[in-house]
């Protein structure tokens, strides 16, 4: 293998970025990267850091050549890490956050740099080709920016999405606990509300309309219930079988796109040539109104049955 193969294939690895140290142990001279730079073959990004092959800049670029200046162990974390896994209700931020050894002290324009003592082999992964903190620690890191009800939004998002566990997050918490952390506060508020089989629903409005009924003192519906209709499985959001109530969340958003969201509707019109009783909640329904539809169907079901056994 020649060497600017190696060359290519690290920084391939890397956004198209190189170090001095990574280069020169692929075999460059410290004259040959020296060579490369006054003939704009390589370009400094950050100091030690340089961009090679042309590739136009990112944001993941940028988030990697902060990661690589701050030397072996550097990641990605914080907000920076929560917008590489895409978790939900972290509020934006325009600078790049990175963690690191608490011996490295780091100090890079636009970059705001931590130090853990308790950053372990299990709150480290790849995003995007970047060292990043796993999507366990990287929620306990910003959960304090976002209090107890978004948080709980952001664990139900990455649990519905297989980011993490419950167990993940305990294990993360127990890790990094100790004395300083009381932004830990709101992350155990939101993790004592969620029990080992916690099931976060299909959507944030399942999980909504889920505390309403149990704060109003209704028997808990089955979520995702699935009945066979002409021979297809088709799932109910939230469902009372024995009264045959179906409660189906209502709006692309809660459905992800139109094609799921028109599919819906030949499965309500079903459940209805079946006897259900289907009712439909929309993200602006009040606690109130899902409380009294509930109540008046199940009421009325319940009645039903009664005469009809009588």
């Amino acid at each position: 293998m020649s060497m600017q193969t190696r060359l290519n294939q690290i920084s391939a690895r890397q956004h198209g970025l190189i170090t001095r140290s990574q280069a020169i142990e692929a075999g460059l001279s410290p004259s040959a990267v020296q060579r490369r730079l006054h003939d704009h073959r390589w370009i400094p990004i950050r100091s030690g850091v340089y961009a090679i092959g042309g590739l136009a800049p990112t944001w993941e670029r940028a988030v990697m050549a902060a990661c690589l200046a701050g030397g072996r162990g550097t990641v990605a974390s914080h907000v920076t890490a929560a917008r590489l896994w895409d978790l939900d209700r972290v509020p934006p931020a325009d600078r790049i956050h990175v963690t690191s050894d608490p011996r490295r002290r780091i100090r890079l324009d636009g970059v705001t740099a931590h130090r853990s003592t308790r950053l372990s082999a299990a709150d480290v992964a790849t995003r995007r080709r970047i060292p990043v903190t796993a999507p366990a620690r990287t929620i306990i890191e910003v959960s304090a920016l976002m209090g107890t009800a978004d948080t709980g939004k952001c664990v139900d998002d990455a649990l519905r999405r297989g980011l993490v566990t419950i167990e993940l997050l305990r294990a993360s918490v127990a890790r990094v606990a100790g004395p300083g952390r009381r932004r830990l506060r709101v992350v155990r508020a939101t993790l004592c509300d969620r029990l080992p089989d916690y099931d976060p629903g299909d959507s944030n409005l399942e999980v909504r309309a889920l505390r309403t009924l149990a704060a109003a003192g209704l028997p808990a519906p089955v979520q995702q219930h699935r009945i066979l209709v002409d021979g297809r499985t088709r799932r109910i959001d939230l469902a009372y079988p024995a009264e045959q109530v179906a409660i189906e969340l209502d709006g692309w958003a809660w459905h992800g796109n139109i094609g799921a969201f028109h599919a819906d509707r030949p499965t309500r019109n079903e459940l209805t040539s079946l006897g259900w009783a289907v009712l439909q909640i929309t993200a602006d329904a009040t606690p109130d109104t899902i409380v009294r539809w509930v109540e008046r169907t199940l009421a009325s079901r319940t009645a039903v049955n009664l005469r009809t056994t009588a």
